[in-house]
């Protein structure tokens, strides 16, 4: 009987192809996973992306907005402000159509006639610095334009003189002549130019600081009721000698009457001078003092601050004086002005009344 031969089994082969086949598998899975993976956290990075530019756009667009926001509010405060500026600035003339005529205009006289001894306010659109008869004048900023005062000279000749774009006619005036005696002692006064120059130097200084505004806002007023002893632009003789011009009005009156502040102001000097006695400088803003001379009482000192009407003092015979009388006149840019063009109105109403 032949023994059975032994038959080999091949089932070691199909267990290693499974084996492989299902390492394979585990391989192509983990392979397929991870790439799923990956891919999740690439589209899950994509969205956070996306979304932190919508969030940095977004954040742009908002600050974008806020700076639109706050420029607008600048914008209009400015434009708020540049209004009440230009209402107040307006409420000085007149009325709105002078106001609105003068304040568009590059360059405004008010008024654009004068005469010999008289002032004007000039007014700019922009900061300059005028030459006018050989002295130069700096306009300062007020409201939405620049002004001076512009004094013109008592000796000055009729005829058109050309300020900015605009011409000032000058009309002629006549200056009478006044003659007065006083005695020797008194006539010696004059010949004290030591006293006279220090006290000048005083006056200059008080009268180099003014303030940049104009401080008042209603009408001049005569400081007394008195008599019109001498007019503003006499030629004065003294002991027959030519003296001076007298660039003042002189206003007697009683002994101790009360002289009232022409307008709202600040007291620049109160002192006792030599020829001038106890004196009075009271700054109305913009280089336009006005002086109060031979008093017998101060009533105020120097950085008070009057409004129109106020008793400043009383009236005296003290300094150069033959009786008791207010010297009285304005000062524009250190050149004295005739004082009766401010009583009862003010530099800005001069547009309408000098208007030609």
């Amino acid at each position: 009987m032949n023994p059975r031969k032994k038959r080999h089994s091949s089932t070691p082969y199909p267990r290693k192809r499974f084996v492989f086949t299902m390492i394979g598998l585990i391989i192509v899975g983990a392979i397929g996973g991870l790439t799923y993976r990956l891919s999740l956290t690439a589209n899950v990075d994509q969205r956070a992306v996306s979304l932190g530019m919508t969030e940095q756009v977004a954040n742009r667009q908002r600050v974008e907005q806020e700076e639109m926001e706050d420029n607008w509010q600048a914008f209009m405060e400015k434009e708020r402000a540049q209004l009440k500026t230009s209402a107040k600035e307006a409420a000085y003339y007149t009325n709105t159509r002078i106001a609105k005529d003068a304040m568009e205009a590059n360059w405004t006289l008010i008024p654009a006639k004068a005469a010999p001894g008289d002032v004007i306010l000039v007014r700019h659109q922009e900061p300059a610095e005028l030459t006018w008869q050989d002295k130069k004048y700096k306009l300062l900023s007020f409201g939405t334009g620049y002004y001076t005062y512009v004094p013109i000279p008592i000796t000055m000749k009729a005829g058109k003189y050309p300020i900015g774009d605009q011409f000032l006619t000058i009309t002629d005036k006549k200056f009478e002549t006044q003659r007065i005696q006083v005695t020797k002692q008194m006539e010696s006064m004059r010949q004290d130019t030591g006293r006279i120059e220090a006290d000048q130097k005083k006056i200059n200084l008080a009268r180099s600081k003014s303030s940049p505004a104009f401080l008042f806002t209603s009408n001049f007023m005569q400081p007394i009721e008195g008599v019109l002893t001498t007019p503003f632009g006499y030629t004065r003789y003294v002991n027959d000698k030519l003296d001076s011009r007298h660039t003042a009005i002189d206003l007697a009156a009683p002994e101790g009457t009360e002289i009232h502040a022409t307008n709202d102001g600040v007291v620049a000097l109160a002192d006792s001078l030599y020829l001038t006695g106890n004196s009075i400088y009271l700054d109305h803003g913009m280089n336009l003092f006005s002086q109060y001379a031979h008093l017998s009482k101060l009533l105020v000192k120097a950085g008070d601050r009057v409004k129109r009407g106020d008793v400043i003092g009383l009236v005296g015979t003290t300094g150069f004086s033959t009786g008791p009388h207010l010297h009285f006149t304005f000062w524009a840019n250190n050149t004295p002005v005739n004082p009766n063009l401010f009583f009862g109105t003010t530099p800005f109403h001069w547009l309408e009344q000098g208007a030609p």
